[in-house]
């Protein structure tokens, strides 16, 4: 499987005129930290319909031959999922998980800290939902809530959201000296797409729940929220744990963009065949199973 390692080498970027526009292959991997701005994030990227049918099939058989490299090799995995509200997360995940063993993988949304979470360490409650060998645990916004939310809803001075940053990367550094995979996805929506959203959820019976007037101050606070992510983004990128920016303003690109990124990021160096069964067992299993001996010639 091809690594990431081009992509982790170049900034967000809007498109060029010249040349083959990019697709959902090219990823937007952020860890130089100087300069990124959300408003170099393309914009306009789009799958088709027809195309995306053939483009999810083919990832989600990548993403059940990721998780049995997970399983057999014993490694564990975080996918770390941060974006705007009505970004396309829950979207993302369901077509993650949907082909996954439910038993090896775990997702987590992450809400306001109850009141024993509150006394400890913010990260505390991070720690103890990470996965165990063979698994795969899935993010629903996270840690990085420090200087997100808190930061900007005020639940966090700014003596301790300022030194998150810090906390976060030595955080993430311990992550991969215990032997996990990390992969952090951020899905960035133009505010006018997000308006279109919040709009046809309050109108649909079944989606006007997933509305809430959190979302509406977040939208409100928007230029705030801006900065902090543009900050988030350059201060705990890291060649080993860069940010995958994935542009969301067309859910099927940033739902092909993602899953390809958490393939080819967690999978980086899988061998993804099968182990070969030793010739005593297969003999053994033939003549238990009434099946033929295999030919040796």
């Amino acid at each position: 499987m091809a690594g990431n390692e081009k992509n982790a080498n170049k900034q967000a970027k809007p498109a060029e005129p010249q040349g083959a526009p990019p697709t959902y292959k090219d990823g937007f991997a952020i860890w130089r930290p100087s300069g990124f701005r959300l408003s170099s994030v393309p914009g306009d990227l789009a799958l088709d319909s027809m195309a995306y049918t053939g483009v999810l099939s083919e990832l989600q058989a990548q993403v059940q031959q990721l998780q049995l490299g997970f399983l057999y090799n014993r490694l564990k995995g975080v996918i770390v999922l941060e974006g705007w509200d009505a970004s396309g997360k829950g979207g993302i995940i369901r077509r993650l998980t949907s082909v996954m063993d439910p038993r090896a993988v775990r997702v987590w949304p992450i809400s306001a800290p109850d009141k024993r979470e509150q006394e400890e360490h913010y990260l505390q409650r991070f720690w103890r939902r990470l996965p165990p060998n063979g698994e795969l645990g899935v993010f629903d916004r996270s840690w990085y809530g420090r200087v997100l939310v808190e930061r900007i809803e005020g639940f966090a001075d700014r003596e301790a959201w300022s030194r998150a940053y810090g906390e976060i990367n030595e955080f993430e550094r311990s992550l991969a000296a215990d032997g996990f995979r990390l992969v952090k996805l951020f899905l960035h929506v133009a505010p006018e797409v997000q308006a279109d959203r919040f709009r046809a959820r309050l109108q649909d019976p079944l989606k006007r729940w997933k509305l809430t007037p959190e979302d509406l101050r977040n939208r409100a606070q928007r230029e705030a929220y801006e900065e902090a992510i543009e900050e988030m983004i350059r201060r705990t990128s890291a060649p080993d744990a860069p940010w995958h920016v994935i542009p969301a303003n067309n859910k099927k690109f940033a739902r092909a963009a993602a899953i390809h990124t958490i393939v080819e990021t967690l999978g980086e160096g899988i061998d993804f065949e099968p182990p070969a069964h030793s010739p005593e067992f297969l003999a053994q299993a033939h003549k238990a199973l009434n099946m033929k001996p295999p030919d040796k010639s």
